[in-house]
C-alpha cells in the first residue's frame, strides 16, 4: 500500500460539481441563506454604467448601504491588483461585525466591461475568483452579484460574491475540473482526495509529528489564501534527522480526536500509527504535503496581512506537493534514493 493508501483504506475520487456548495459555504452570514444556497433574489438588477455615472467624492469614499445588485457585464481580465485593504474599514463602518469582515477574503479585482464600453474594477472574493476562468472566457458575458460598499474618486468600490456564466458558453459544463471537495479550486488543487467506505473511518498520520494546528469549525473562515474552505482539519509538523521538515494537513474531518476519543491539542506529539480524528459525512479525506523549500515560500503580502502573526498558519506558506509521488524515507535522508 502506498504512502497516501496507508492513511486508510481508500481511492481516489472525481465527484460532480459542488461549486456552489464550495462557494456558499465560505461566505459571511450576511451574504447566504442558513441552508447555504447563494440568495441570488437578494440582488436587484442595476446597470454598471448608471452606477459609474454616480458623484464621486474628491477625497476620501462615500460610503454606501452595501445594496446587493445583479449586474451584467463583460470580463476584460480574471485577476488585477487594487486597494483591497480599503475593503474591511469600510465594511466595519457600516455595521459588518468582525467575523463577517474576517470572512471575506479578497486579495485581487476584475476588471468588466460595461454595455456601454466603460471599463472598471471591481473586489471579488478570492474563491469566487479562483472558478472564473474555467467558466468565462474573456470577453465573454457574465453575470455578476455584488454588493456597492463605497464610492471614492477613482469609482465605485463594488464586492462581488458570484457569478454566473451564460449557459450558452462551452465552459459552463467543464464540471469535471471542479474538486469533490470544498478545499480547492477548478484550477488548484493543494493535495489528493481519498475516500473511504464509511463515515467514521480512522485516520492516521503519513509519519510521527507534532501538532501545529487543530481547526475543529467545519465553516473556518481562515485558511490558506484562494483554495476555499477546507472543514475540520489537522496540521502535522513532520521534522527529520536531516533537519528537512514537511508539513501534512487532513481535511474535510467528521471528528477531530485520538484513539482514547479525546481531543488533540496544538503542542502534542503524534506517532505514524495513532489515530488523528475520523472521516467525515461526506467519505472523503482530502491530504496534502508541503515540504519546506525557500523557492515555494509564500512571502506576498496578502499572505503575509492575514497570516503573518499567526504561526499555526506557517504551513500554508510553503507550495503542495502530490502526495503521491512523495517519499518521506527519502525526503528525510532514512533511505538513499533509488
Amino acid at each position: 500500500m502506498g504512502m497516501a493508501g496507508a492513511l486508510f483504506d481508500c481511492k481516489t475520487s472525481v465527484a460532480a460539481d459542488l461549486r456552489r456548495l464550495c462557494l456558499a459555504i465560505g461566505f459571511v452570514a450576511l451574504l447566504v441563506t442558513p441552508a447555504f444556497a447563494f440568495d441570488f433574489a437578494r440582488y436587484q438588477a442595476a446597470d454598471l454604467d448608471d452606477i459609474l455615472a454616480q458623484p464621486r467624492p474628491q477625497t476620501g469614499l462615500d460610503l454606501n448601504d452595501a445594496k446587493p445588485l445583479r449586474i451584467e457585464v463583460k470580463l476584460v481580465s480574471h485577476s488585477e491588483t487594487c486597494a483591497v485593504q480599503s475593503i474591511p474599514p469600510a465594511m466595519m463602518m457600516l455595521g459588518f461585525t468582525k467575523e463577517q469582515v474576517d470572512g471575506v477574503q479578497a486579495s485581487r479585482c476584475i476588471k468588466v466591461r460595461s454595455a456601454k464600453g466603460k471599463e472598471a474594477l471591481l473586489f471579488i472574493q478570492d474563491v469566487v475568483r479562483a472558478h472564473l476562468p474555467g467558466e468565462v472566457p474573456l470577453g465573454g458575458s457574465v453575470t455578476l452579484f455584488a454588493i456597492h460598499l463605497f464610492t471614492t474618486r477613482d469609482g465605485p468600490g463594488l464586492l462581488v460574491n458570484e457569478f454566473e456564466a451564460p449557459k450558452s458558453d462551452k465552459t459552463a459544463d467543464k464540471t469535471e475540473m471542479n474538486p469533490p471537495c470544498g478545499c480547492g479550486t477548478p484550477e488548484f488543487h493543494p493535495g489528493v482526495d481519498l475516500t473511504s467506505d464509511k463515515e467514521g473511518a480512522p485516520v492516521r498520520p503519513m509519519d510521527d509529528g507534532v501538532v501545529i494546528r487543530v481547526e475543529q469549525d467545519e465553516q473556518a473562515a481562515i485558511d490558506a489564501l484562494g483554495i476555499g474552505r477546507c472543514g475540520r482539519y489537522v496540521v502535522l509538523k513532520h521534522s527529520y534527522p536531516n533537519g528537512r521538515v514537511v508539513f501534512t494537513r487532513y481535511a474535510q474531518l467528521g471528528r477531530i480526536a485520538g484513539a482514547d476519543g479525546r481531543p488533540i491539542a496544538v503542542g502534542a506529539t503524534i506517532r505514524k500509527k495513532d489515530r488523528i480524528g475520523e472521516v467525515g459525512p461526506t467519505k472523503t479525506l482530502h491530504f496534502e504535503l508541503r515540504p519546506i523549500a525557500p523557492a515555494t515560500t509564500q512571502t506576498d503580502a496578502a499572505w503575509q496581512a492575514r497570516y503573518g502573526n499567526d504561526p499555526s498558519m506557517d504551513w500554508s506558506r510553503y507550495d503542495p506537493v502530490d502526495p503521491t509521488k512523495f517519499d518521506a524515507d527519502v525526503f528525510g535522508g532514512r533511505k538513499p534514493k533509488s
